[in-house]
């Protein structure tokens, strides 16, 4: 007997997808909590988590952190959600886009005066942010597909 309901049949072909909301806010969940675990263990480990901004000492905090992994991903994937609006094709690309931002986005961390252990700690929460939102923008996709 075949299955009258469109979700189970969904499912069976793997294309599993959440809507844009879920996906953003989704995304920004997941970035903060698992950006500031990456915080708490760059501590752990040792960085000084002291960036030099300005002349002046500035260093890293769970506030901080928190703003910037929410706010990237959700100004973002809402932005490419927007887009895909008007050019449908669009998520894909903003995938792309957010891939090269991500690696762009690594020159930052990886040429600051600092120690070494605050410049990986800084560069895995770049990687982190862009490799979540790259995944929210393929959720949306496949709910749309």
């Amino acid at each position: 007997m075949a299955s009258t309901n469109p979700a189970a049949t969904h499912t069976a072909q793997g294309r599993r997808g959440l809507p844009a909301w879920q996906a953003v806010a989704g995304a920004a969940v997941i970035a903060a909590v698992a950006n500031v675990i990456v915080l708490l263990i760059g501590d752990a480990a040792g960085a000084s988590l002291v960036l030099e901004l300005n002349g002046k000492p500035d260093e890293i905090g769970a506030a901080d952190v928190i703003i910037m992994s929410v706010l990237a991903p959700a100004v973002g994937v809402t932005a490419a959600v927007l887009l895909a609006r008007w050019k449908p094709g669009f998520l894909r690309v903003a995938q792309i886009l957010a891939a090269a931002t991500t690696l762009i986005s690594l020159v930052g961390p990886l040429t600051l005066e600092t120690d070494g252990g605050t410049a990986i700690t800084i560069a895995v929460m770049h990687l982190l942010v862009g490799g979540i939102a790259i995944a929210a923008l393929e959720a949306v996709r496949r709910s749309r597909a």
